[in-house]
């Protein structure tokens, strides 16, 4: 290559890591003393690729000085940074080079990783936003970038398009397909999930997070056998791959192989310790099997389990209460999760109120709409406000802190429940309305709930199918169903379309207090775990709970009662999937409980059943 060299192919010889030629051409230059500071600059690329790091930041510095507005001499100082471990002061030159380069130049796109590395998705998103407006429409990895900081922001669909644009111009771009495959699992389109991961497999057959990504896809499809393989095989190619381990560990789960599961989160736990998706993994573990005094700790790292997580917790300007003392200070405690979490904790706003009140201070509880009356009937006397979450305005308060976290701040462990058996309290004007409706017969009045939320994650494997309710509850004796399922008006008709006796009032239901006050003319109620067992559990009322085989924590393992509500009986499934058995053992006790209704003098009850 002769001295004439054009800088672009130097610049080509740097890009490859071609040290040798880019040294011959450089020399022949006198690159080191050139009055071209774009020549100093590549001089000192050179001496940063050759580890003289000393040489490299000397001729940065008289590059510098040659023209301040040079904006490569800022990115490979940043570039010098980066390699010597100083990543602040690398942000901090990239950002002096991006005020006097091109949006479209090649390094933006190392800063936009830089900047995601640091937790900064507004930033690297702005920039990379910028440089795919000014690059050519053949560039692709602009397209990538974009799409994988909107992807780490949660705006999936923005995140998709960007995805998307870039396969278009660049199918077999590394890491594409798995990360479409991952936003279509976050997105619950597990088809699609499914195809992108089948596809970078067909490109690689040893893509280890692919095979993760099918795992994860078949368990939220409850297709288990093979998700376990798929998973399997991730970990084969990668067994020290945290987020494999933990998808493992969710199978063992759902398999009820507890102990498994606790070694693979562990082990997830040890290789990334600041991920708070895989402690709150451990700390559900732990809540499931009565380990509350570790649990609760590390149930605090709810709020760092994702980006879902973290949006709900609200931008309050108090501070979070550190078990400070309260003298003369007023906590702001608000519900937080869904509305069965609400009324489960609501249980501690008594004991806290106490010890808050015996020190001179006030508390102030912020609860959901929906259970406002319900919640100011039941403890409202003991807290000094309590106000909605829709309020327009934050009242003065010194500390804040949210409802899931009182058990830690309470040091509540499982002897020290239930505290109140009926601590939740219906309208008893409303109690006395509904009585005036419900059917004048001595049949079990039985509440039912088939379904939890369908946006709830994990629904498909708590909910009960309606050939199932059909092959199992349809022709009990002596039996009548009310339905506590709301929004449920075509399965409700499909139901009684095929003789179930299944009553619907779920319409006037306005709030969970309107709920209250029909369940309290229930015998009993049967429920997946959803807010309904939460609720009638609270009040105290005969709540026969359907569970899967991986529960919610709160119904713990291996036992048919629970700590939490005195008058709840556990149904478990026997192994994954199997409502069947389950319901079966219902409809028995049902029959039971009904014929026991019938007799004089007798009344629903919580007796252990006969198997």
């Amino acid at each position: 290559m002769s001295r004439e060299s054009h800088p672009d192919d130097i610049t080509w010889l740097l890009d490859r890591g071609d040290v040798v030629g880019a040294n011959e051409q450089l020399t022949h230059r006198q690159a080191w003393g050139s009055s071209d500071p774009r020549e100093r600059v590549m001089w000192a690329r050179l001496m940063l690729l050759r580890g003289r790091h000393d040489a490299a930041a000397n001729t940065l510095e008289q590059a510098r000085q040659l023209d301040p507005t040079c904006d490569a001499v800022y990115e490979v100082y940043a570039q010098l940074c980066l390699v010597t471990g100083r990543v602040q002061e690398a942000m901090s030159w990239f950002d002096h080079a991006y005020a006097h380069a091109d949006p479209a130049s090649s390094w933006i796109l190392v800063w936009a990783d830089l900047l995601i590395q640091q937790g900064d998705l507004t930033r690297a998103i702005a920039v990379a936003d910028r440089y795919c407006c000014s690059a050519p429409a053949s560039d692709y990895e602009g397209w990538f970038w974009l799409g994988y900081a909107l992807h780490l922001a949660n705006r999936l669909p923005e995140a998709r398009d960007a995805y998307l644009r870039c396969e278009r111009i660049k199918p077999s771009y590394p890491q594409l397909r798995n990360n479409l495959s991952a936003l279509h699992l976050q997105q619950e389109d597990y088809n699609a999930a499914q195809f992108y991961a089948k596809e970078a497999l067909a490109e690689d057959p040893n893509n280890a997070s692919a095979w993760s990504l099918l795992g994860s896809s078949h368990l939220k499809r409850a297709e288990l056998d093979a998700a376990e393989c798929a998973l399997e095989r991730a970990l084969v190619l990668a067994p020290h791959d945290a987020r494999s381990l933990q998808a493992y560990s969710y199978i063992c789960k759902e398999r009820q192989r507890w102990s498994q599961a606790m070694e693979l989160i562990e082990q997830a736990n040890r290789l990334k310790p600041q991920d708070g998706s895989i402690q709150w993994s451990i700390a559900m573990l732990q809540l499931l099997q009565g380990q509350y005094e570790q649990g609760w700790r590390n149930h605090e790292a709810r709020w760092r389990a994702g980006a879902e997580q973290a949006d709900e917790y609200p931008n309050l300007p108090i501070p979070a209460w550190q078990n400070e003392s309260l003298a003369n200070k007023t906590l702001f405690v608000w519900g937080e999760q869904g509305h069965g979490d609400v009324l489960q904790f609501a249980r501690f706003i008594p004991e806290l109120a106490g010890r808050i009140h015996e020190q001179g201070g006030r508390l102030v509880y912020c609860v959901y709409p929906p259970l406002l009356s319900l919640i100011e009937r039941s403890v409202g006397p003991y807290v000094d406000a309590l106000l909605p979450s829709t309020m327009p305005m934050l009242p003065e308060c010194d500390y804040q802190a949210p409802l899931a976290s009182l058990p830690l701040a309470l040091n509540i462990g499982v002897q020290d429940l239930p505290g109140a058996v009926a601590y939740l309290k219906a309208d008893p004007r409303k109690v006395e309305r509904w009585r005036q409706r419900m059917p004048a017969n001595n049949k079990l009045k039985v509440g039912l709930v088939w379904s939890g939320s369908r946006a709830h994650q994990r629904n498909r494997f708590r909910s009960v199918s309606l050939e199932i309710l059909e092959r199992t509850l349809v022709n009990v004796n002596q039996v009548e169903f009310f339905s506590l399922q709301v929004g449920a008006s075509e399965e409700l008709a499909w139901l009684q379309s095929i003789g179930m006796p299944i009553h619907d009032h779920t319409e006037s239901f306005e709030s969970f207090d309107d709920t209250a006050a029909y369940i309290e003319n229930l015998d009993l109620v049967v429920t997946v775990c959803t807010s309904i067992a939460h609720l009638a559990g609270g009040m105290g009322v005969p709540t026969w709970i359907l569970l899967d085989a991986s529960p919610h924590w709160v119904w713990m393992i291996d036992r048919e009662d629970s700590p939490w509500y005195p008058s709840a009986r556990l149904y478990r499934q026997p192994t994954f999937g199997q409502w069947e058995p389950t319901l079966q053992r219902v409809a028995r006790d049902l029959t039971r409980q009904a014929a026991l209704k019938q007799a004089p003098g007798m009344k629903v009850s919580n007796m252990d059943r006969n198997e």
